[in-house]
Parts: structure tokens; C-alpha cells; sequence
């Protein structure tokens, strides 16, 4: 299979916001290419615009100037309509806080997204679900209630949960800041695996990145990219 390189292309990105001191520059002319396959992480201190830049990624939020494309899609003159199911089938968010919701099983909250993006056909979610928690090393508990799993279950959970419906991109807000450092690894493991099988994986981490395997590594500082 041939390689894209410009799987996701940001040009002169930036993003503003109005606040009651006046403009805050979060993003400042950002230019970025991510390659198919890669597996990225993005450091910086707190502040520095690594969420803004993730936000923007996903199409959650909109650059005040520049462009976004993912796989040749224009994603930052998409409406909001067309950019949730684009979303839903294109990218995985695995957030710090896990997100799953307390009152359904760990099986539904997988079964919940295919649901919502209907591409997986209904006779063959059920088995998809039970095959990414057997993945990640959890089947066992695709029938108890999220509070009943401790911090790296859960976050099994989400990252398999983000794979629902084979997304080819999955992006990660500090999917480690909660958990100790065994459990960090065993994550950073299945990143790895899944950008073994080709998926497109982008970290966002203030953490030590040295030893997590990442392909590169992009540092914020003050919204811009730091050259090394």
C-alpha cells in the first residue's frame, strides 16, 4: 500500500479568540503535514495550544484563517452538520477522563457509536464490539458498569470504544494523565499495535516523550510550532 503523506495537511493555520483583554492568538500560523500511518505527538506546556490544535484537527472547531485536509477533504468548510458524521466515521477521540457513559455497559458504550454512524452493519456489531474489548484485553468486563473498572480499564475501554467504527485516524488528549506509569505503557502499547495496522494515531501529551515509540514529535510553544 502506498504511503500518503499529506494524509492531513494544515496551511498557515491559526486560531483567535475575543476575550475581555482583546484578541488571544491560541494558534499562530500553523503549517503541518501528517503522514498516513503516522504516529505523532504533539508536547508542549499547558497553554501552549495543544488542544486548540487537536480541536482543530477533528473539525470541532474552525481555524479564524488557513486550511484543513484530511485524505483530500476540505474539513474547515464543512458545516457542522456534515462534519458529525464525517467525524463519526473518519476519527477516534480518546479523551483524558475516558467519557464513557456510567449508565450503560462497556459493551453498549461501544455498541453506541455504531449506532449513531450506522456503517457497521447491525447483524455484525455486537461481535465487532466483543473483538475490539478481547483487543484490549478487557472482554471480560463488557457487561459491567464503567465505575466497576479501575482507571486503565477504563481507558482500554475508550480507546476500543474509538475504534467502534474503524475509524482511520485516532487522536488522544492526554490519554496517560491519569493513569501510573505501567498502565501508561500498556496504552502506548495498543497505539502501537494499531498503527501497526495502519491507523493514523496523534498524541497529545505535556509528558515525557522519549520512550513511547512515537514516529515524531511536534512541540508547542505559545501556539506556534518550536523548531528544534
Amino acid at each position: 500500500m502506498k504511503i500518503n503523506n499529506d494524509f492531513i495537511q494544515l496551511i498557515n493555520v491559526s486560531k483567535h479568540y475575543e476575550i475581555e483583554a482583546g484578541q488571544f492568538k491560541a494558534l499562530k500560523n500553523i503549517s503541518l503535514n501528517i503522514a498516513q500511518g503516522e504516529y505523532l505527538a504533539i508536547s508542549g506546556k499547558s497553554g501552549s495550544g495543544k488542544s486548540t490544535l487537536l480541536n482543530i484537527l477533528t473539525g470541532i472547531d474552525h481555524p479564524s484563517q488557513g486550511e484543513v485536509s484530511i485524505n483530500s477533504r476540505q474539513i474547515h468548510s464543512m458545516d457542522e452538520s456534515n462534519l458529525s458524521g464525517w467525524r463519526g466515521a473518519n476519527i477516534g477521540i480518546v479523551f483524558q477522563f475516558f467519557q464513557l457513559i456510567p449508565t450503560l455497559s462497556i459493551l453498549e458504550n461501544l455498541l453506541l457509536p455504531m449506532e449513531f454512524v450506522n456503517i457497521i452493519p447491525k447483524k455484525g456489531r455486537n461481535t465487532r464490539a466483543q473483538s475490539l474489548l478481547s483487543d484490549v484485553g478487557i472482554l471480560q468486563h463488557k457487561d459491567k458498569l464503567p465505575a466497576a473498572l479501575s482507571g486503565g480499564e477504563q481507558q482500554r475501554a475508550a480507546i476500543a470504544r474509538a475504534m467502534a467504527n474503524d475509524p482511520p485516524i485516532l487522536v488522544a488528549d492526554e490519554p496517560t494523565g491519569n493513569l501510573d506509569s505501567k498502565t501508561a505503557l500498556e496504552v502506548h502499547t495498543i497505539f502501537n499495535k494499531l498503527v501497526a495496522m495502519g491507523k493514523t494515531i496523534i498524541v497529545v501529551t505535556h509528558e515525557n516523550v522519549k520512550n513511547n515509540k512515537y514516529d515524531r514529535v511536534i512541540t508547542l510553544h505559545d501556539g506556534e510550532i518550536q523548531k528544534a
